[in-house]
């Protein structure tokens, strides 16, 4: 990453559930198979408020209490990484504060102008939103003449990434976004989709059975597709999303100092 980061171009700009079989849940007798595929480009590729029968507002309030990171400005432009190989710049979006945190670092050591860089932190809806956006020309041209686009990442969890491929294998790459359900935890009577797996075998700890969970992993991508499906028909309306505890901490504790390294969404609380 330091070689990437030297060519930085600085540019601001309920009960136990089971999901339907179709959307990657399991049946009483079938083995459990994760929603990882083109479903994810298409999430991509369509108005995030295109949800069917008008759930929008629980989806976005869903997705907006979960934490997104980047690196941005003072007023939070995103600074963008050069990619002229591929022709474009790019904002990298985080689940993990820490990686924002480290992208942070490097950049400032590599350009120590960056003096008003920061840690901005926005919910998932505003992430996924940014993510659907098409690549546009971002204003700057490369060596070779050619005006560079704009564009969006969204970088997993390492750690997550390999949760979920210890579980599936090569399903996860990384353009998907691990999470993970297990059918029989229930929290307020909603099912929970925890973005660690760490803390989904915390919570079923509480439940004192003496055995592991039993653990569906899926592509969040995929779950936020599939509920905006016309014959989805509220099946997604118990699942309660739950952001990692580090990064709620890492939220509330930058807002508590008012750490000037941090821009923090009001959302998250």
């Amino acid at each position: 990453m330091r070689a990437i980061l030297r060519s930085v171009l600085v540019v601001a700009v309920v009960g136990a559930m089971n999901l339907p079989r179709r959307f990657g849940g399991q049946s009483s007798n079938g083995p459990r198979r994760a929603l990882a595929g083109a479903a994810g480009a298409a999430l991509l590729a369509k108005p995030l408020s295109a949800v069917a029968f008008g759930r929008e507002a629980a989806l976005a309030d869903k997705l907006g209490a979960v934490p997104a990171f980047f690196v941005a400005n003072s007023r939070g432009s995103p600074y963008l990484l050069n990619k002229e190989a591929e022709g474009a710049q790019e904002c990298v979006i985080f689940l993990e504060p820490r990686d924002a945190e480290a992208l942070l670092s490097e950049m400032t050591q590599a350009s120590p102008q960056l003096s008003d860089a920061r840690v901005f932190c926005v919910g998932l809806d505003k992430a996924l939103g940014m993510l659907k956006r098409k690549p546009q020309p971002s204003g700057n041209v490369a060596r070779n003449g050619k005006e560079l686009v704009l564009r969006y990442r969204l970088q997993p969890s390492a750690k997550q990434l390999q949760n979920a491929r210890g579980r599936l294998g090569k399903l996860f790459d990384t353009k998907t976004l691990p999470c993970f359900i297990c059918p029989e935890l229930a929290v307020g009577g909603k099912t929970p989709v925890f973005m660690a797996l760490e803390d989904l075998t915390e919570a079923w700890a509480t439940q004192g059975t003496g055995r592991p969970p039993n653990v569906d992993v899926h592509n969040l991508l995929d779950l936020v597709v599939a509920s905006e499906l016309p014959d989805a028909m509220g099946d997604f309306d118990d699942l309660l999303f739950s952001p990692q505890p580090g990064a709620v901490k890492y939220v509330r504790s930058n807002r508590k100092r008012g750490n000037m390294n941090s821009r923090l969404h009001a959302s998250i609380n």
